[in-house]
């Protein structure tokens, strides 16, 4: 993804960098109606689904008084994503009210009914202090195992165009780091592949819209793996985890599921992730890798929460590092994942494709045609 899309993926709005007094009603409504539009309605780019946020966000652009709860989001997170987990996390606590069994029918493959937006406005008015409390604390920190789906493919890549090496991974913006576990996970595809452990507790299925490409029916070994973020998430926190099940939409049980169970490998063996700035933590972690493996350094939906600047400096370092021994960078941000050779500051594209933000599908492209950066 190039630089001018990301700052396009951010330009609608996906984070939010005013400070709360600076926030206007018009401002906010128009931030939820985008969220509406290009993030819910399954017709932008992103293609992902959600009938009750979009809902929801259409309702709560008209509501003056949902729109100033909204306006306490911590500065530099996606408003509608931080209020809607906020809500849903209390909600979650409070089984016989109204919004509650909303969210439960939903879940069970039910529609939003003709009530919902009255009981979520009905609902953040009795519980608007805990809300208030939770959207200035709390941070957007997703864990979508299901983008595996093309990450798995992107390292097998990255494994043979290195030589069939032992891989080193590092995922920057990590969350808890459960795709550096993506070799723990089964994988089943349309066109009836499948891959990983036959035994697995986590069960990823895709759609294919075309071939899969060339890559080993076994997985790849990997000798270092290695998680870089902010704030990183401790599954073994039973209120970590319960936040971060908040941040899974009412209307994909099937993502509540995945994460349970990938809770569970989690705890059996959880991966290392590094506390702080990936741009001081990444050097350090890249002078620990292994000189005898193919080094993947990846990234999914991270660097659209960077300022342009720092984008620069992260590339900066990749090209650096890659003076010395190459690089694979798998950066998956906005509608494009890619798989990029990084060699003496060189990029060459060996893999890329269009797919699903949540990754239910892959279309595989022509890299002939697609930027290397």
């Amino acid at each position: 993804m190039t630089p001018d899309q990301i700052d396009g993926h951010q330009g609608r709005g996906r984070v939010e960098q005013l400070l709360p007094s600076e926030r206007t009603d018009e401002a906010l409504a128009e931030r939820f109606r985008v969220f509406a539009r290009e993030e819910c309605s399954g017709k932008s780019g992103l293609n992902v689904m959600s009938p009750t946020y979009e809902t929801l966000s259409l309702s709560i652009a008209e509501n003056p008084g949902l729109l100033a709860l909204a306006r306490e989001c911590m500065v530099g997170q996606p408003i509608p994503n931080l209020f809607f987990a906020a809500v849903k996390r209390i909600s979650d606590d409070c089984h016989c009210e109204e919004l509650a069994g909303h969210y439960t029918r939903i879940g069970e493959g039910g529609v939003p009914g003709c009530g919902l937006s009255g009981s979520f406005a009905q609902f953040c008015d009795r519980y608007d202090s805990e809300i208030v409390d939770l959207v200035r604390t709390r941070r957007v920190q997703t864990n979508e195992i299901r983008r595996c789906s093309y990450l798995m493919p992107a390292f097998g890549s990255a494994f043979v165009d290195g030589g069939r090496k032992p891989l080193a991974l590092i995922d920057v913006g990590a969350s808890a780091g459960l795709n550096l576990l993506w070799d723990s996970y089964q994988y089943r595809y349309s066109d009836g592949s499948t891959f990983g452990p036959s035994d697995a507790e986590v069960v990823i299925e895709c759609e294919l819209r075309n071939e899969m490409p060339d890559i080993p029916g076994e997985m790849p070994d990997v000798a270092f793996r290695r998680g870089v973020d902010l704030n990183p998430v401790d599954l073994g926190d039973e209120e970590q985890f319960l936040w971060m099940m908040a941040l899974v939409w009412p209307d994909h049980p099937d993502r509540a599921a995945l994460l349970r169970a990938a809770r569970r490998i989690w705890l059996n063996d959880p991966p290392r992730v590094e506390r702080g700035d990936a741009l001081e933590v990444l050097p350090r972690v890249l002078a620990e890798v292994p000189r005898d493996t193919a080094l993947c350094v990846f990234h999914c939906h991270t660097l659209n929460q960077f300022p342009a600047e720092s984008r620069n400096v992260f590339y900066e370092i990749l090209d650096g590092e890659s003076l010395d021994r190459p690089i694979y960078h798998v950066s998956s941000e906005g509608e494009h994942m890619r798989v990029n050779r990084i060699v003496n500051g060189v990029a060459d594209t060996i893999l890329s494709a269009r797919r699903n933000a949540h990754g239910r599908w892959i279309e595989w492209l022509n890299i002939e045609s697609q930027e290397t950066k």
